[in-house]
């Protein structure tokens, strides 16, 4: 979703610096650009990040300060969905059943889907809250649970291609995003481009 849906950096170093400053140990601040320098990942490493000198255990109790309050925060505070979002999941749902998988934690796909009006276009998602698995993994389950032959993952970072990659999937990149794909691999420079993209591909153009 991050990069490719929406870009909620801002809001959530926000929410996140907020929990730091109740916590003076943790002794750092949170900004955007951090924040998007680490969305894709799953949230344990997140908070290995985020919180390095201290154990596991704290760096989990920080993290789930942090993910409660985020979805409070998001929710008092919208992040705005890329231009034609909407639009593109509603013509998409038309002809193909559509999922969302992420590295979030549990709560984060579905206020997304809430906050975009897109939910009823949606048929499936999962996530690393939902399982503590892997994106790879979690493509894969989404694929087995509704019975999927051939699929595609819009994403706009490296480990997007990789989990997809092993997952099974193919890969579409959205070079709009927060990043660089060492491969070649079919690409859109904005949303919108979507739907014509996945009719080519799937036709054979």
């Amino acid at each position: 979703m991050d990069g490719t849906l929406w870009d909620s950096s801002p809001e959530v170093a926000a929410s996140w610096a907020e929990v730091f400053r109740r916590h003076p140990e943790i002794g750092r601040e949170c900004t955007p650009d951090e924040v998007m320098g680490v969305m894709g990942k799953a949230m344990t490493e997140i908070a290995a990040i985020f919180f390095p000198k201290f154990s596991e255990a704290q760096q989990r109790v920080y993290l789930k300060e942090c993910e409660d309050y985020e979805l409070v925060y998001l929710r008092a505070h919208p992040p705005k969905a890329f231009a034609g979002v909407r639009e593109v999941f509603e013509a998409l749902a038309k002809d193909y059943p559509l999922f969302i998988v992420s590295n979030c934690q549990s709560g984060y796909v579905e206020l997304f889907m809430e906050l975009c009006g897109v939910e009823r276009f949606v048929t499936d998602i999962e996530c690393f809250g939902n399982n503590q698995k892997p994106k790879a993994e979690n493509i894969r389950l989404i694929a087995e649970r509704n019975q999927l032959e051939r699929y595609f993952y819009v994403g706009d970072i490296q480990s997007d291609y990789d989990a997809t990659v092993a997952g099974g999937g193919e890969f579409i990149f959205a070079a709009y995003g927060f990043g660089e794909i060492a491969a070649d691999v079919p690409r859109i420079e904005e949303i919108g481009e979507l739907p014509g993209l996945l009719g080519q591909l799937l036709s054979g153009i």
